[in-house]
């Protein structure tokens, strides 16, 4: 057997069509838990290895970087090892804008370089925030994450500055689509003076260069020969447009998805890309994977029967190749404090019968019906993880310390800049920090091109300008060894040549300065670990840049996880306890009044199927949230499941209980202990 067959020798028939499919459009609809990762990276080393394609001219797409990291070491053991180090790009959408816009960025004609700074969420808001006290516009009357999503969403659009008030009329009021194009104008000339891109400007910038008809750019797009695109219903229209120019001419584009998935409307994703696939490419070969290997048959019989509802949909059924389980559990639980006694017991239950507390999650639509779980959590003992809050890169120690190495990379970039300007504390008031900001608007310039000005600095106090030169001295020493050696060590330099542990030691008490300081020693680690002597200060802040919740999730910590549906897109568990089942909460209101219940009903279906061994649903007759108590009806979604695939439960203690001996579960027989599994 060659190596080729041996690549197609555990697939079965439509993942091997898939698979060995040559040139031209494929279009791959990947049920959940059907596979469809291994396709994937079969596909691309098939095209290597069969067809001789070099790995090289091989681009894939995803949304993640776990996604993309779980395909490159699947692929590292699929290739041949002549060609082990010699992959193909994968990677993120986000990561394929940085990487081309650090190639080509000087092509625009804007005065970026390949240096500029990646502004995530948090900074977005900030200068987004600082623009519109510029433009003397009230950040009460129109909150900057409000404006940041109406310019979020005109990028993903592929709507710049110029284009923004003309796409968007009529479809928000003048005097909003006034004052928000009036922000995105001044905002998007800040990121140009300041070397900057936002997220979105990661995917339209890219799409703006490949338009170009200059040798570089042509060289770009005829790098990559063929295309894989991954969770194709998750793109929104910026990333479809880049995908089609990159596989344009020869069209050999493979996408993978699932429109029962698509999940992301809120942030632009738009299911009608995976849904008119064909009508783009019309000589477009159509593959199903319709085996599910993940989910118990009760599992996947139920989640099939609530997503059928659904109109706008691929007809299909996903067909479960594991076996029969025990029925989804119900629970009607009295109010919030029942329904979290009831989900504890049965997590200790779990534990006792032998299931590690990593296999077990429980989902939520809402990221405030965390609390009361995580108190009962608390008082048991039972260890969990939130996956979700306050990210390890935006703590403040560590936003602190990565400021300083944005600003050595790029010191232009004046959000960072004036982030550690005073920091740790030098004597620069904020009067003195206004004076250089003003005198940086007048001249059009970034706030580094004014502290490197002797003119500019001649206009304060000598104390002023005495404080101002040494930042700039030390700034400008930084910069100067940066490159020097190994990277870790340079870090570590920087931060004692700053004295920022001092400063630690002087701001809070010894308990919280040690906890900061272990923070940084953990971001100093994290460098560490990736195990690259070649990683540059650029390649290390821009995956900091782009790392997502999930990315830093780690499925081997032997916790309860609690997360979002939206955040558990992607994962699997052993043990799924899906709360709040309730119409109001899912659906939650605000899709039943706008229309977005098949976008509910999609969110209810990747829930159930990140189970693969049982599924406990629970919905409560009152609910505490939000300062107030509500009633809820059961969820629509419970209807939608057919009787025999669920088991009410009357009482918690219907389900197992220890205390009597192992008792009958209502409506059903076996005791506990065999109902559990």
């Amino acid at each position: 057997m060659n190596s080729s067959d041996e690549l197609l020798k555990e697939l079965n028939p439509e993942q091997i069509s898939a698979v060995t499919h040559h040139e031209g459009p494929l279009l791959v609809l990947s049920g959940a838990g059907s596979g469809k990762t291994r396709v994937i990276t079969h596909r691309a080393a098939y095209l290597i290895d069969h067809f001789g394609v070099y790995p090289s001219n091989i681009l894939g797409l995803t949304f993640t970087n776990k996604a993309a990291d779980e395909m490159n070491e699947r692929l590292e053991h699929l290739l041949p090892r002549q060609l082990a180090g010699s992959s193909p790009w994968l990677g993120t959408f986000h990561a394929l804008g940085a990487q081309l816009l650090r190639d080509l960025v000087e092509e625009l004609g804007k005065g970026y370089d390949r240096y500029f700074t990646i502004y995530d969420q948090s900074d977005q808001k900030k200068a987004i925030k600082e623009t519109m006290v510029e433009l003397d516009i009230s950040t009460e009357e129109f909150q900057p994450g409000v404006i940041a999503s109406f310019i979020n969403d005109a990028k993903n659009d592929l709507a710049g500055p110029n284009e923004f008030r003309s796409e968007k009329a009529g479809d928000i009021d003048d005097y909003t689509l006034r004052v928000v194009s009036r922000v995105y104008n001044s905002y998007q000339e800040k990121l140009e003076e300041w070397n900057g891109v936002d997220f979105g400007d990661l995917i339209r910038l890219p799409t703006v260069l490949l338009e170009k008809d200059l040798e570089s750019v042509r060289r770009w797009r005829e790098r990559f020969k063929f295309l894989l695109v991954d969770e194709y219903q998750d793109t929104n229209h910026a990333q479809y447009v880049l995908a089609s120019q990159l596989a344009a001419p020869e069209n050999n584009i493979c996408v993978v998805g699932d429109d029962d998935q698509a999940i992301f409307s809120w942030r632009g994703a738009d299911v009608s890309n995976l849904l008119e696939f064909e009508e783009d490419y019309p000589e477009a070969k159509v593959v199903h994977l319709s085996k599910n290997y993940r989910s118990k048959k009760p599992i996947l019989r139920a989640a099939n029967a609530i997503i059928k509802n659904n109109k706008l949909r691929k007809q299909k059924k996903m067909e479960p190749e594991r076996g029969e389980g025990k029925s989804l559990a119900v629970y009607n639980a009295s109010d919030e404090e029942d329904e979290a006694e009831f989900l504890v017991r049965q997590i200790k239950r779990l534990r006792e019968n032998g299931v590690e507390l990593g296999e077990i999650s429980v989902l939520y639509r809402v990221n405030p019906l965390s609390r009361g779980i995580e108190k009962k959590l608390v008082k048991r003992n039972i260890p969990y993880e939130i996956v979700r809050g306050t990210r390890f890169y935006e703590r403040k120690e560590v936003k602190d310390v990565l400021a300083y190495l944005r600003v050595i990379c790029n010191p232009h970039d004046d959000l960072h800049l004036l982030r550690i300007i005073n920091t740790p504390r030098r004597g620069i008031g904020s009067k003195t920090e206004e004076e250089i900001r003003r005198s940086a608007r007048r001249r059009g310039a970034s706030v580094w091109d004014v502290l490197t000005s002797e003119d500019e600095l001649s206009g304060l106090s000598s104390r002023q300008e005495s404080r101002l030169e040494a930042f700039r001295d030390l700034i400008q020493g930084l910069r100067e060894r940066r490159g020097e050696g190994d990277l870790v060590d340079y870090v570590k330099w920087m931060v004692s040549e700053i004295g920022y542990f001092t400063f630690l030691e002087k701001e809070y008490d010894q308990e919280s300065a040690e906890d900061r300081r272990n923070n940084v020693r953990e971001l100093i680690g994290q460098i560490k670990e990736t195990e690259d002597e070649t990683l540059d200060l650029e390649e290390f802040l821009e995956n900091v840049a782009l790392e997502s919740d999930v990315d830093s999730y780690e499925d081997r910590n032997n916790k309860v996880s609690l997360l979002t549906l939206h955040s558990a897109k992607g994962l699997e568990f052993g043990y799924v306890f899906m709360v709040a089942m309730e119409d109001g909460l899912l659906p939650h209101k605000r899709s039943l009044e706008e229309g977005g219940m098949e976008e509910e009903r999609r969110l209810c279906y990747v829930g159930l199927t990140r189970a693969k061994n049982r599924a406990f649903l629970s919905y409560t007759d009152s609910r505490f949230l939000y300062g107030q108590r509500f009633s809820h009806l059961p969820s629509r979604f419970l209807e939608e499941i057919p009787d025999e695939e669920k088991r009410p439960v009357e009482s918690e203690f219907d389900v197992f209980s220890s205390e009597m001996g192992g008792s009958r579960v209502s409506g059903g027989g076996g005791d506990w202990k065999d109902f559990i599994k």
